[in-house]
């Protein structure tokens, strides 16, 4: 009799390790990697050469290129306000109205003191011319004459006197109308009608600046006193050019001329202060506002410029990575010059032509091969793979 054997595998048991199997092989063949051959994914620029502008920059703040203050320059009463706040005013324009009442009266009194002396002055003369031939004939004293004299002297004196005041009355009954000492914009009046005024007061009746044209004050360390001083020798004149730049990305708000330079440097800060004018035509400058100011010295027509990203920094000073025609990537340590908008001068280090790394520095190393890519797949590539991010040794 045969033997049968009634041992059987189900087919159940051999299910699951089957499923593991496929699974296992499935997600072998969808994995990629996420970068070729190791490499890694940068993305690069090429070293332009060509005309750049030559520029200095620091932080000012914008001032009227003439501020004064609109005060009573008699004491009174105002009866009236002749302004809106912050009206454009020309140079003379009544801003303000002091009672005249009290001063006319007071012309009038030093009028009637003039007549009066004028009155006795005629008098004594007549006095005088009279005495004066009786002397010979001795009708009348020497020491008479000599008296009616004085009073002449005296009267003439008192009446010049007169005029002086008359003079100042007059000057004081104009003063009743304060005006705009100079042509801007006024400010937030500082009196209103009704209150007393008078030489004395601090503040005035209000503030008027003159922002066409405008001016900037900013400061540069001292070691850019030398290069300004060449420009402004080189611009005849004229003063180097100044850009006007607005905070938080506003742009080039207004251009301008360099106006001068500070007669001192600042002990502590060891910065030296200097004043641009501009026109402010279309009123982008603003009184106390602040703004970067940039001179622009000269013009290098071979300077070579990289992307401001690509510039790094550490101990030893700025440094770029550069990729050499094998697509390896080696740090080089660069002598940079001014910074115009996203761009950077390379003054040593850097040659027209070569690949500089500007997105994915810190998953370098030197002599590591690298994938040139677009920032977008590069950022998806290192995160996708820890080991590009640069944070393992």
């Amino acid at each position: 009799m045969a033997y049968r054997s009634h041992w059987r595998i189900p087919p159940l048991t051999l299910a699951p390790v089957t499923l593991v199997l496929i699974a296992a092989l499935a997600a072998c063949s969808d994995h990629k990697p996420s970068a070729q051959n190791g490499s890694v994914p940068v993305t690069v620029a090429l070293a332009m050469q060509g005309p750049v502008a030559a520029t200095l920059q620091g932080l000012g703040h914008v001032q009227g290129f003439n501020t004064a203050s609109a005060r009573a320059q008699t004491s009174g009463l105002i009866t009236s306000i002749d302004f809106q706040e912050g009206q454009t005013v020309r140079a003379g324009q009544p801003l303000a109205q002091i009672d005249p009442r009290p001063l006319r009266a007071q012309l009038a009194q030093d009028g009637a003191a003039l007549q009066r002396d004028l009155a006795a002055l005629a008098n004594a003369r007549d006095s005088l011319a009279r005495a004066a031939p009786l002397v010979s004939q001795g009708l009348a004293s020497a020491q008479q004459v000599e008296g009616y004299r004085a009073q002449v002297a005296q009267l003439v004196a008192a009446a010049a006197g007169d005029r002086a005041m008359i003079q100042r009355d007059r000057l004081a009954l104009g003063y009743a109308t304060i005006r705009a000492p100079i042509a801007g914009v006024t400010g937030v009046r500082l009196v209103d009608t009704g209150n007393l005024v008078g030489l004395t007061d601090p503040a005035g009746v209000v503030t008027v600046v003159q922002i066409q044209p405008i001016a900037i004050v900013f400061t540069l360390p001292q070691s850019t006193i030398g290069a300004i001083r060449s420009a402004m020798a080189a611009a005849t004149g004229t003063g180097p050019l100044v850009e006007a730049i607005g905070q938080e990305g506003g742009g080039v708000l207004d251009r301008g001329r360099l106006l001068a330079i500070d007669n001192r440097v600042d002990d502590a800060s060891g910065t030296v202060t200097l004043k641009a004018i501009f026109p402010n035509a279309g009123k982008q400058l603003w009184p106390g506002q602040q703004v970067t100011a940039r001179v622009v010295l000269g013009t290098d027509a071979r300077a070579v410029s990289i992307p401001a990203s690509a510039l790094q920094r550490n101990a030893g000073g700025s440094y770029v990575w550069v990729v050499d025609k094998a697509n390896r990537a080696a740090p080089r340590p660069v002598l940079t010059g001014p910074r115009t908008g996203d761009s950077i001068v390379v003054r040593q280090g850097v040659a027209a032509g070569e690949r500089v790394v500007t997105d994915g520095q810190f998953a370098l190393s030197t002599g590591a091969v690298v994938t040139i890519t677009t920032p977008a797949a590069a950022a998806v590539a290192r995160r996708d793979n820890p080991d590009q991010l640069g944070l393992n040794p």
